[in-house]
């Protein structure tokens, strides 16, 4: 091969490998571009992570805290440096129930549980988590939570206006059982203070005849103002019914004393669970509610040996107010030729749970409609009588708040029966507990 012929081959090989370099410095800095934007993409996606209103949470494998966001060391009332390689039951004391079901479910979304502060206090938060492929065999879990606590607030508060509504709406009746007593209260001391006025009279002519008879002057004419107001005062009258007059006006006022209890115990806002007797908030209830429906129907109370459940109160009192006024007004929209209705409501234990039912003669619930029952806003109800929020709202709180059940038996023409499933359990109602079932 000629030199020439090896000049020439050298010079295509060597513009060759020019040509090859460009591309290489080409690629090389589009790469470099690359790596740069996916850098600051990364950054910017960091920052924006940061700053979420949500807490973010990014867990190992091992269950410890590999990364938070800015909005959960602020709900935690940790710092980052705090957070970082800390366990996670630290601040999730039930994590250990969670994170298996995420691994085999790969997301878990709106879940209720309790985060603990640095502090020790409880918050509620709303998670949803999510298992991520961090290598070839490390998996890690992104947790979002949202706190919950201003919307628990809101909610209690809801609540609370709502029954002080339904109070407010009872208002009528109540001030007409109070009446009731106060008008023969009224009536007895009217009559009492008469008697003991005429009483007195007689008192001062007998301290008169006293006076006179030891000197043997006693006058005729005080005789005869003796007899006169010992007519007045109608003695044997008195000794009838003074005594009688004593006891109506005791009972009046105890009647009286049990509405105004009865009443502050059913407003109560009951914002923390303690035990409660549900036999007494069952009579306390039927108190409050009495003008609603002793007129409508009897009521018959079969009411067990069940013991005290931890309830919020007020909410427990806003419950049964509902479904005894429900039956009342089902009993009334039946045409029963002004025949009474009946309203049966019993309590018992079954196992662990505590029940009470509500049953009542009326017309029964239709076939139609009873899927729907429990939805916001929906009611059978003429305008301005029912808001469609009663049983909707008794549903959330036995079964969100209380981890019970709500539910019902109806035939259409013989009435229906509600019955309220409480557990006794205190963690078998609690947040964490609904949210791992």
């Amino acid at each position: 091969m000629t030199t020439a012929l090896l000049e020439r081959k050298l010079a295509r090989a060597q513009a060759k490998i020019e040509i090859l370099e460009s591309m290489i410095e080409d690629k090389t800095r589009e790469l470099f571009i690359a790596n740069q934007g996916l850098a600051a993409s990364l950054d910017y996606q960091r920052q924006i992570s940061r700053i979420l209103p949500e807490s973010l949470l990014i867990i190992r494998s091992d269950g410890t805290i590999k990364d938070t966001n800015i909005s959960a060391t602020k709900l935690l009332r940790y710092s980052a440096e705090q957070c970082g390689g800390m366990p996670l039951d630290k601040v999730w004391p039930t994590s250990d129930q969670t994170l298996p079901r995420v691994q085999d479910e790969g997301v878990i979304a709106g879940m209720e549980h309790t985060w603990m502060t640095a502090d020790g206090t409880a918050v509620p938060v709303l998670l949803s988590i999510s298992a991520l492929q961090a290598g070839e065999t490390e998996l890690e879990y992104v947790c979002v939570a949202s706190d919950l606590r201003e919307r628990k607030q809101l909610e209690s508060e809801t609540r609370h206006a709502q029954k002080l509504q339904s109070v407010g709406q009872l208002a009528a009746g109540v001030a007409h059982e109070i009446n009731t007593p106060m008008q023969f209260i009224g009536d007895n001391v009217h009559f009492l203070r008469e008697s003991f006025t005429n009483l007195v009279d007689l008192i001062d002519v007998f301290e008169e005849v006293l006076e006179a008879v030891p000197e043997e002057t006693v006058a005729k004419s005080l005789v005869t103002r003796l007899e006169d107001a010992q007519e007045d005062a109608d003695v044997d009258y008195l000794r009838d019914r003074g005594p009688q007059a004593f006891l109506r006006t005791l009972d009046g006022v105890e009647r009286v004393s049990k509405i105004v209890a009865a009443m502050k115990s059913f407003s109560h806002p009951g914002h923390d669970k303690a035990p409660l007797d549900l036999n007494q908030a069952i009579e306390t209830t039927l108190t409050v509610a009495a003008n609603e429906y002793k007129y409508i129907a009897d009521v018959e109370l079969q009411l067990g040996d069940v013991p005290a459940v931890m309830c919020h109160s007020g909410d427990i009192n806003q419950v049964l107010l509902n479904l005894i006024v429900n039956a009342a007004h089902a009993i009334e929209g039946q045409d029963t030729n002004d025949e009474k209705g009946t309203i049966v409501i019993r309590s018992e234990l079954q196992g662990n749970d505590a029940v009470i039912s509500v049953s009542d003669s009326g017309c029964g619930i239709p076939e139609a409609v009873r899927p729907r029952i429990f939805e916001p806003f929906f009611t059978t109800k003429e305008v301005g009588r029912g808001t469609g929020q009663g049983l909707a709202l008794c549903h959330t709180i036995i079964t969100d708040k209380h981890g019970g059940s709500l539910t019902f038996e109806t035939e259409v023409g013989r009435g229906t029966t509600f019955f309220v499933r409480i557990p006794t359990a205190e963690s078998a109602s609690s947040p964490d507990a609904g949210a791992a079932a």
